[in-house]
């Protein structure tokens, strides 16, 4: 007798499936089950136990020459040694790893070949911001009856077709003789919707099986499943609500612009004349008000909002200083362009790191990758003193950033900023970026506090423009650059130059630098 135990197989193994049939003339079971992990990995691995009987008239054990697997370890298999366990029955094991869905694809196909019982197996990941979708299909078509487990060149050696030996004397076997059974483990949460054959199990996976023998009919295969990110999809609502309301802020106030250009549009004016007919001098025009000037409460702002890079972290553009020339160095492939975008859609949660470090090119291990990264990003000299001064006058710190979740909150527990920082607002947990709007928008509510009571500290001045457009104070962080070109900012200059005890001495007018 011999049955089956497969996580995944190729050809020879199916062929010596039907060797050992011939050689014991009993049923055979033909179990293939495929394990997916979250990044879209897996493994690929069979067990065929034998007993006795079979094992005799098919294997040698003291002689490896005799095993015919050598063509699977070449295809790349990790083939055991066959084991007599104290039955007398022989485990022979076989395990191939897949890194990629289109690696599944090419293993999938040694099973059977194009023409064999286990057809057009497909793996899909499809990645969106806070969830990871999964779908597995297939078919199983037992219609090509004992030809499908064989080719020419076994035919060949054995002189006439499979069939015609197993079904005569003495085997005198049958189609439904021989079982195929696939079973499929995906991770996330099971998506009824397009899924047959799931099962429970203890693992709490989505789990499907389907089973049918030679002398049945085609059978599909569907399994989907989905994993989510719980505190991603609140974010992702915040910010879908948040973008709402700016654009209905937006709108009100071009209604009130518009409404108030024609209530204020004047007749034509003739400049007075004197009493010998001569026109006089019109009076000096006052300078024009800030559109949103910076709010000074009487206690000061209430919470201060650093960016990340170039602020909070020394390097301000983290791309050209820092991650080009470290993809560079461990082998990138991918063009200075390339890396740029790649870590702009990483930036807004469309990539994992393991992604992106695979995306541009650079091989390693992506957690090991990412340490040696990170290691190379240094505070802002004077934050944390200035941190501490804002927690020990009652005023929150928060950061909004542009950056990789992942990396955010590995480089924020690297230098011990827990406590010192909180909220985080990162556009890798919202899926969007300054100088975006819905990105403030997060910040005013997780921080339960109105624009004008949050000060935002930044290095770049659109992302203060489009902050002062919604109501927040804003700080340009800049150890050189020239007040005129604050566009109306306040400016920082570095945190060790900022006595902060109360948050009104930040900026105390439009343009001006912070006190000494």
């Amino acid at each position: 007798m011999l049955r089956g135990r497969t996580n995944a197989q190729g050809r020879s193994l199916i062929l010596l499936l039907l060797a050992a049939v011939l050689a014991t003339a009993c049923n055979a079971e033909f179990d293939v089950s495929i394990v997916v992990e979250e990044d879209g990995s897996g493994i690929v691995a069979t067990e065929i136990l034998l007993d006795q009987e079979a094992t005799e008239g098919l294997l040698d054990l003291g002689d490896d020459a005799t095993l015919p697997l050598s063509d699977l370890a070449q295809a790349g298999w990790d083939v055991g040694r066959p084991v007599q366990e104290s039955t007398g029955e022989t485990m022979i094991r076989a395990e191939k790893a897949f890194g990629t869905t289109a690696q599944f694809a090419e293993i999938m196909g040694e099973l059977s070949g194009d023409d064999g019982i286990i057809r057009d197996f497909a793996l899909v990941r499809t990645q969106s911001f806070g969830r990871v979708d999964y779908a597995l299909t297939g078919t199983i078509d037992p219609t090509g009856g004992f030809a499908a487990f064989t080719d020419d060149d076994l035919e060949a050696a054995l002189g006439r077709t499979l069939e015609s030996i197993v079904t005569a004397d003495p085997y005198n076997a049958s189609l439904g003789d021989v079982t195929v059974e696939v079973t499929v483990m995906l991770p996330g949460e099971l998506q009824e919707d397009g899924s047959t054959g799931a099962v429970e199990n203890e693992q709490q996976r989505p789990l499907g099986v389907w089973r049918t023998d030679l002398d049945g009919q085609p059978v599909d295969v569907a399994l989907r499943s989905a994993r989510r990110s719980t505190s991603a999809q609140v974010l992702r609502g915040v910010a879908v609500v948040a973008a709402v309301l700016a654009a209905l802020v937006a709108f009100g106030q071009l209604l009130r612009i518009v409404g108030s250009r024609r209530r204020r549009k004047p007749a034509a004016k003739v400049r007075p004349t004197d009493a010998r007919g001569r026109r006089s001098e019109p009076t000096p025009a006052r300078a024009p008000e800030p559109a949103v000037p910076i709010h000074q409460g009487s206690s000061g702002y209430r919470v201060v909002a650093l960016d990340g890079m170039g602020v909070l972290y020394r390097e301000g553009n983290d791309m050209t200083e820092l991650l080009i020339p470290f993809a560079r160095k461990r082998g990138a492939t991918a063009s200075d362009e390339e890396i740029v975008l790649k870590a702009r859609l990483l930036s807004l949660g469309r990539m994992t790191p393991a992604d992106f470090w695979k995306a541009i090119g650079v091989d390693g291990d992506p957690n090991e990758l990412d340490a040696a990264y990170l290691a190379s990003h240094q505070l802002m000299p004077g934050v944390v003193r200035y941190l501490r001064a804002l927690r020990d006058s009652g005023v929150r710190a928060a950061c909004i950033t542009n950056d990789c979740a992942a990396w955010a909150m590995k480089l924020r527990a690297g230098h011990s900023l827990e406590g010192l920082i909180d909220p985080w607002v990162v556009s890798g947990s919202v899926g969007v970026r300054k100088p975006d709007a819905p990105l403030f928008e997060v910040l005013r509510r997780v921080t339960g506090e109105p624009p004008s009571s949050i000060l935002v500290i930044d290095d770049d001045l659109a992302n203060l423009d489009a902050a002062r457009d919604l109501g927040f104070g804003t700080a340009w962080f800049s150890a050189h650059g020239d007040r005129a070109d604050a566009r109306g900012h306040g400016v920082v200059r570095s945190f060790d130059a900022v006595n902060v005890v109360d948050t009104k001495d930040v900026v105390l007018e439009e343009g001006a630098e912070a006190k000494d």
